[in-house]
């Protein structure tokens, strides 16, 4: 099925312009292809022009725009002389840029020397901070900027490679120019990967020793693919991000998320999930109406299915899931089925109260039934949230919080882990909230959402060898039904922009696309992340 037309544009980047560093090996070679294949116009740089040539050879076979130039970026002379041509090249204007560059020396701290210190800082972080002052008026220009900073998940290690002691200052500076760029429509994220098979890690992969402990301390149990983090850097170019800034999206295989195989695919079919139809379960008409959606695939490839809201209904159906969704009114399911059956969108539903354990299990009877016993995706979206100071939440409060925002998700995940393992590649994504990762209100209603962003880590780990993925997502306010009525108050969305560096509210169809993104194929490598789509809230301090 193909995407309607106003999805296609925020799922692509066709006539983007792109800059990134270091694109003709490893990570960054992966990078430059997967931007170029989803329709941006490149330019790349690398030390060696007979290096840069050969490349961009190579992707113009392919039918690829992209071009290179030598710069050696650890030089500040030859990082204006880029960021000159780029200029020339692209009109003044800048879409993307992907700071790629990175060396590293392994060794102890007190091992290091002067030479070392200054070798490091200035290419891994100067020159990423310097080219970022320097783009930054022709992604301004753009109308609509993003950076890229390759961090690494080495910022949250014991290892001696403190040579990564960079990931935290890229982090850092991911986070705050989320915020002080915010008003000129830049976003601002890092990428995070743990063992990349790479060039550069060929060395330590090669000894069988090494690469046995990386698996063992790996809950996916193996080291990434360049493709697997060139996926992620690429979702957060596209429009489908646009309430994505100052994150750091982590692609490890768990390796984060606590201590406990590898396959490949075509780039359609691990951005168009050909593989599986979907079922997305729990609650999927209004409150919180995220989107869901993927690819039918062929016959003989239909292994399982998903549940989910309108939003993320919508979305993984249009790109060509097949869909099951409940709610507790039956009209309003009747409703929403017979809009989605005159869109072609393949979904059924059935009436379910989540917060009942009886009905819980008849709704995932009904799935089995329907996907011959394999699932391939849940959501569990459903939600409840009103504010009290915490000196008057009630027993009865904190038994409705606890049953309908976690005990409910809990069971379902449980019921359904059978079905998802039979798939033979289940994802699972928790709806959470902000409030589980900094303090919004209601303190009961935290205590929930921080329950399930740790269910997330435990579930990433524990059943990676069923080879399931878990992630959560957390949104900030959401222009949905359920806050319509408080944004209404002028006082209290005056604060809420004042608050969020991209001074606005967020929309359920950019809920929805990281939802779908994260159940997409091209996602393969990340479990046991709670990622933010907040406008840059959860980073947000003082900025003047």
């Amino acid at each position: 099925m193909a995407l309607p037309s106003d999805k296609h544009k925020r799922w692509s980047l066709q006539g983007m312009t792109a800059l990134v560093t270091g694109g003709t090996k490893g990570i960054g070679y992966a990078v430059v292809e997967e931007l170029a294949s989803l329709g941006a116009i490149v330019h790349t740089c690398a030390r060696k022009q007979e290096q840069v040539d050969e490349c961009v050879r190579q992707w113009k076979e392919k039918g690829y725009q992209v071009t290179g130039s030598a710069c050696d970026v650890s030089s500040r002379a030859e990082r204006e002389n880029l960021i000159k041509e780029v200029s020339s090249l692209f009109g003044g204007k800048l879409n993307i840029l992907v700071n790629n560059v990175g060396v590293n020396l392994w060794k102890p701290t007190v091992d290091y020397t002067a030479e070392d210190f200054a070798y490091i800082v200035g290419t891994n972080l100067e020159s990423a901070y310097h080219l970022s002052q320097l783009s930054h008026p022709l992604l301004r220009a753009s109308g609509a900027g993003t950076i890229i900073y390759m961090s690494s998940v080495y910022i949250s290690t014991d290892v001696i490679f403190n040579i990564f002691i960079r990931a935290g200052a890229m982090n850092q500076l991911a986070k705050n120019l989320a915020c002080e760029w915010a008003k000129d429509n830049i976003r601002v994220n890092s990428v995070a990967p743990w063992f990349i098979v790479t060039p550069l890690n060929e060395p330590v992969l090669n000894d069988e020793k090494f690469l046995n402990e990386v698996k063992k301390r790996t809950p996916m149990e193996r080291p990434g693919e360049p493709e697997e983090v060139a996926s992620s850097v690429a979702f957060l170019c596209m429009p489908a991000s646009s309430y994505i800034t100052g994150q750091t999206i982590v692609v490890d295989g768990g390796f984060t998320s606590g201590f406990s195989s590898s396959w490949k695919q075509s780039k359609s079919k691990r951005w168009h999930n050909q593989l599986m139809p979907v079922a997305v379960i729990v609650d999927g008409l209004f409150r919180d109406s995220p989107l869901l959606s993927l690819v039918e695939p062929k016959e003989s490839e239909r292994k399982g299915y998903v549940v989910f809201r309108h939003a993320t209904v919508e979305e993984l159906a249009a790109f060509g899931a097949t869909v099951h969704t409940c709610a507790r009114n039956e009209t309003q399911l009747n409703e929403c089925l017979q809009e989605w059956q005159k869109k072609g969108f393949k979904v059924t539903g059935s009436v379910c109260d989540v917060t009942s354990k009886a009905e819980r299990e008849r709704l995932i009877s009904t799935v089995s039934s329907l996907f011959d016993g394999k699932l391939n995706i849940l959501i569990n979206n459903v939600g409840t949230v009103y504010y009290k100071p915490t000196t008057e939440f009630t027993s009865e409060d904190l038994s409705t919080f606890l049953t309908t925002n976690f005990e409910s998700a809990y069971h379902m995940t449980q019921l359904a882990h059978p079905l998802l393992k039979s798939s033979g590649a289940g994802s699972i994504v928790f709806v959470s909230s902000v409030s589980g990762v900094v303090s919004i209100s209601s303190s009961l209603y935290g205590a929930t959402k921080g329950a399930i962003n740790q269910l997330t880590k435990n579930l990433a780990c524990e059943w990676a060898k069923d080879n399931i993925r878990t992630n959560s997502v957390a949104p900030w306010l959401i222009k949905t039904p359920l806050v319509q009525q408080s944004l209404e108050n002028e006082m209290f969305l005056a604060a809420v922009e004042a608050r969020t560096p991209m001074r606005r509210v967020g929309e359920a169809k950019e809920v929805s696309s990281i939802v779908a993104f994260l159940c997409l194929p091209a996602a393969s490598y990340i479990t046991g992340q709670v990622i933010c789509v907040d406008g840059g809230l959860s980073v947000n301090g003082f900025t003047v």
